[in-house]
């Protein structure tokens, strides 16, 4: 019975130490979790801020289609406050080259190219150097090693706000370089023809061999082939406006209607 008793008290204190002992370690490890917690989360100071949204305006001249002063139009559209502007504009300049990707390059490997299952020659005896097909990469219509394969690269994610404050932030920049006509519509009727087109930007003071992008409203057809030769000019539905596109262009066409649209759209 003593013995008994004696075995019994020593395990109980044997199970106490090391309740206790894990109790300690268990303190210690939440006291180090919460230190490394505390040491990921940043400071305030070196926290990036959050994209701060500003007004920009500017006076564009308006222009009637024959030429003549009409006055100036305002564009006051969003734009980001300090130097956020490169870094969303870049961004949505990368997500539109990616989706025009096709991403249809494609090699076969040496296991797609056709022939290439007979050994060439026999393993032993010929001083040469070992061969098990004549579609190795190593030789002239052989396989390709690591050769590019069809793959879909838009797959970029751009939230819609951010996309349309870099189309907004794109056009701004391109005010100093813009120009309004007040209307397009039925100015071009009949067989299409280039000149009507080098004739009007002629009209409105823009050079024609410049780099040109003709923001529209409506469709027009005629309008469509009569611009489908100049190399040099592109036109845009107002909705199809793109950061590729401004920063491509070397002046910038809007009709009326697609200048309020914009200003409407991307404006604050």
């Amino acid at each position: 019975g003593t013995s008994a008793v004696a075995t019994a008290r020593a395990v109980a204190g044997r199970l106490r130490v090391a309740v206790s002992y894990l109790s300690d370690a268990m303190k210690f490890a939440l006291v180090a979790l919460a230190a490394t917690a505390s040491a990921l989360v940043a400071p305030a100071s070196l926290r990036r801020p959050a994209t701060a949204l500003a007004v920009a305006t500017a006076e564009v001249p308006v222009k009637s289609f024959d030429g003549a002063d009409a006055g100036t139009a305002t564009l006051s559209l969003k734009t980001t406050k300090g130097e956020k502007d490169m870094y969303v504009v870049h961004r949505k300049y990368v997500n539109e080259r990616r989706n025009a990707r096709q991403g249809t390059a494609s090699t076969k490997t040496r296991a797609e190219v056709r022939g290439g299952g007979r050994k060439p020659f026999k393993q032993k005896g010929t001083g040469r150097a070992r061969q098990g097909s004549t579609r190795t990469p190593l030789k002239p219509g052989g396989g390709v090693v690591f050769g590019p394969k069809p793959k879909d690269w838009a797959n970029k994610k751009i939230n819609r706000k951010e996309a349309e404050l870099a189309i907004g932030i794109a056009i701004q920049n391109k005010a100093a370089r813009a120009t309004v006509v007040d209307s397009l519509a039925g100015k071009f009727v009949g067989a299409p023809k280039t000149k009507s087109v080098t004739s009007m930007l002629s009209g409105l003071g823009l050079d024609a061999d410049e780099k040109t992008v003709l923001v529209y409203d409506t469709e027009d057809d005629v309008l469509e082939k009569s611009a489908a030769n100049l190399p040099n000019c592109e036109l845009r539905l107002q909705d199809e406006i793109t950061v590729s596109d401004m920063l491509w262009a070397n002046q910038v066409l809007f009709t009326k209607p697609a200048f309020d649209w914009v200003n409407e759209r991307y404006g604050a």
